[in-house]
């Protein structure tokens, strides 16, 4: 791993988590493995906050836990957003998924994702049977096709390039066969019973540079337009090393399968899990890639 992600990620935890971490155990007596909610912002908004780690070895040369060991995080663009998509979990709605993925975009719009297919056929796989369930790539995968597919459906995954445009926060856009889908296109639209996206995709979670204390993100606005639950990245995504990622995940989030259970409110449980699991298959500057936003 880099040294100075090393020396970035030792430095969060020394002087912001530890402090943070003591009042919560010592002042608030919250237990371990706990939910807590991170809401950054100015210069925090592209740290990874929840990987902050003190990178020492204990006598017994056992490592010292990091936050993610003592603490299962989640993000927050702002508190209003979280007060308002725990208000909508109110309501009940019938679950349907579907798998978007573009893997061969369009002439000039990136490279091809050869690990897409695969990663879509794995989400196929570990959605519960009882759930209505549709997947759409290749040529299927334009603009106009995943608009579509948001509008008619409760829970999402998102696999191709994403791109945040550091000048114009609401170009920020997936890739697909034809055009980008951007940010404005999908605030226009109406999705009403949204519930749960995976964004499997690159900068999907990166605030603006240039309006650091203002989130304008993919995985945001998601959250703004009625997604109670995202995960989304900070930074760039390998495609291949993201399938393990993704596959323990959704081995998690559906573990009692056979129940057909589909709660977004479990997406942060299992994403902690996930990145524990995957430990000796992916570096952790991939593993810290993937927050979850939000309930």
């Amino acid at each position: 791993m880099r040294t100075d992600l090393i020396v970035l990620l030792q430095a969060v935890w020394d002087e912001i988590m530890v402090p943070i971490v003591n009042v919560l155990e010592n002042v608030l007596k919250l237990k371990r493995r706990s939910r807590i909610w991170l809401c950054p912002t100015a210069a925090f908004m592209s740290i990874p906050l929840h990987a902050a780690n003190p990178f020492q070895t204990r006598a017994d040369r056992s490592k010292e836990p990091c936050l993610e060991d003592i603490y299962i995080c989640s993000y927050t663009p702002t508190l209003s957003a979280l007060i308002r998509s725990r208000q909508m979990m109110k309501k009940h709605v019938t679950p349907s998924f579907v798998a978007i993925g573009q893997g061969q975009p369009g002439a000039g719009k990136g490279k091809a994702l050869l690990a897409v297919d695969s990663e879509l056929e794995l989400v196929h796989e570990l959605i519960p049977a009882t759930a209505t369930h549709t997947t759409i790539s290749g040529d299927a995968a334009t603009r106009a096709g995943a608009l579509e597919a948001l509008e008619e459906n409760t829970w999402v995954h998102l696999a191709c390039h994403g791109k945040q445009d550091p000048a114009q926060p609401y170009d920020s856009h997936f890739v697909m066969r034809d055009e980008h889908l951007t940010l404005l296109d999908i605030m226009e639209k109406h999705i009403p019973h949204a519930e749960f996206a995976f964004l499997s995709a690159c900068h999907t979670a990166i605030g603006d540079e240039q309006m650091p204390n203002e989130v304008v993100h993919l995985a945001a606005g998601l959250q703004f337009l009625g997604f109670k639950s995202v995960v989304g990245t900070l930074w760039e995504v390998d495609d291949a090393v993201a399938k393990h990622i993704v596959e323990a995940f959704y081995t998690y989030m559906f573990r009692l399968k056979e129940v057909g259970v589909m709660d977004p409110t479990k997406a942060a449980w299992a994403l902690n899990c996930a990145t524990h699991a995957v430990k000796t298959k992916v570096p952790l500057e991939q593993r810290m890639v993937f927050i979850h936003i939000s309930i």
